[in-house]
């Protein structure tokens, strides 16, 4: 880890970076040799490093409608935790979404759960408990989801539940909110006819940006 973050720092130092808010994306690859069975297990990698606008994340006011994406599904267990650059479907359903006027779109798996969006995880508020699916029904294992799991459970007002959502659930929900280490928080005010509040969303946006600037 030492190694890596030096490398990194680096990176940042070379680029002109250090003043700046800075997203880093750190890629690995098995180095080449062989096709489905490797030749070696020695690995490479790449960091790149790009300038964000601000140093800490920013709610957004705007409509953010999402719908769900059902020709494709993901398939449960921990393999689908994993980021990958295998993400055709996130692709697909991306194109959906744009085709049809959604901001955004809920994934499902095979046994026609909700998984996560196409860009981050899901969240749902209902009468103070907070849902997100666990990992094993093939949810990102995102790092805003890991800090947000972590502050729920240290808040006595919200109740965190890991367990599967179904679709019809949403339209049930008080809150909808989806998470990635770019946005933070990224709230969803409408899906088909049910709209959402925010109060909750707003509440975890603040203790987020708190927990990110305390590193």
């Amino acid at each position: 880890p030492e190694f890596i973050e030096n490398e990194i720092l680096g990176l940042i130092e070379e680029n002109d970076l250090k003043s700046s808010a800075v997203r880093i994306r750190f890629t690995v690859l098995r180095r080449p040799g062989g096709y489905y069975t490797p030749q070696t297990l020695e690995i490479d990698y790449i960091i790149t490093t790009e300038k964000l606008q601000s140093p800490f994340y920013l709610l957004s006011k705007e409509p953010y409608e999402i719908e769900l994406f059902k020709d494709h599904y993901i398939t449960s267990g921990l393999l689908s935790t994993i980021k990958s650059n295998n993400k055709a479907l996130n692709v697909l359903g991306s194109i959906y979404a744009k085709e049809n006027g959604y901001q955004n779109c809920l994934l499902l798996n095979e046994k026609k759960m909700v998984v996560e969006a196409l860009n981050g995880n899901i969240f749902m508020v209902k009468d103070k408990v907070v849902t997100t699916p666990p990992l094993t029904e093939g949810a990102l294992n995102g790092i805003v989801r890991k800090q947000l799991l972590s502050i729920l459970k240290n808040d006595n007002d919200l109740d965190l539940r890991e367990v599967a959502i179904s679709p019809f659930e949403l339209q049930k929900a008080d809150e909808l909110f989806i998470t990635n280490v770019i946005v933070g928080i990224q709230p969803v005010t409408k899906y088909r006819k049910k709209e959402y509040a925010v109060e909750v969303t707003k509440s975890l946006f603040t203790k987020l940006n708190v927990k990110a600037r305390l590193g």
